[in-house]
C-alpha cells in the first residue's frame, strides 16, 4: 500500500512540475485572477484543516483518475513541508498562466501562494482549468 501511495505522490507531483513553469505568463481568456486566487485560497482552507479528501475530490474527474488521487496522496504531499510548523499567514498569491507540454496542451492557470509558517515559509501551488476545476498540485518548502 505504501508503495502505491508513494508512486501515486509521484505521478501528482511530475503532473505539478509538467504544468507549472518558470516566468510569467498570461492566464488563459476568460480566467481571472481575483477567481483564481479565490479558488487556490480555499484549495488551501482544506490542506490547512488537513481535509485531504476535500482536496482529492476538488481535482478535475479525469485528472484524478488518471493520477489515482486520493486523499493518502495529498496527505503524502504535505509531507514534504510537514516540518515548517503552524501556518501564519499567506504573503502573496500569483495568478500565471500554465506552460503547455505535449502530455497537456489545454489552456489552464496556476495560482501560487507563498504562505509564512512558524518554522518554514512554504509554496503552494494550483493548477486550475479555465473552469477552476483543480488539475495540478505541489507542496514545496520555499528555497
Amino acid at each position: 500500500m505504501r508503495k502505491k501511495t508513494a508512486l501515486a505522490l509521484a505521478l501528482v507531483l511530475a503532473l505539478s512540475l509538467a504544468l507549472t513553469g518558470c516566468g510569467t505568463r498570461p492566464l488563459p481568456e476568460g480566467m481571472e485572477e481575483a477567481s483564481v486566487g479565490e479558488t487556490a485560497e480555499g484549495l488551501l482552507a482544506l490542506l490547512l484543516d488537513r481535509d485531504y479528501q476535500g482536496v482529492a475530490d476538488a481535482f478535475r474527474g479525469d485528472m484524478k483518475e488518471r493520477y489515482q488521487i486520493t486523499g493518502e496522496t495529498v496527505q503524502a504531499a504535505m509531507e514534504a513541508v510537514e516540518d515548517a510548523g503552524g501556518y501564519v499567514r499567506t504573503t502573496d498569491i500569483l495568478a500565471v498562466g500554465g506552460k503547455k507540454s505535449k502530455s497537456f496542451d489545454e489552456p489552464y492557470g496556476v495560482a501560487i501562494l507563498y504562505c509564512k509558517h512558524e518554522e518554514k515559509d512554504v509554496v503552494y501551488e494550483f493548477s486550475l482549468d479555465t473552469d477552476l476545476n483543480l488539475i495540478g498540485l505541489a507542496v514545496k518548502p520555499k528555497k
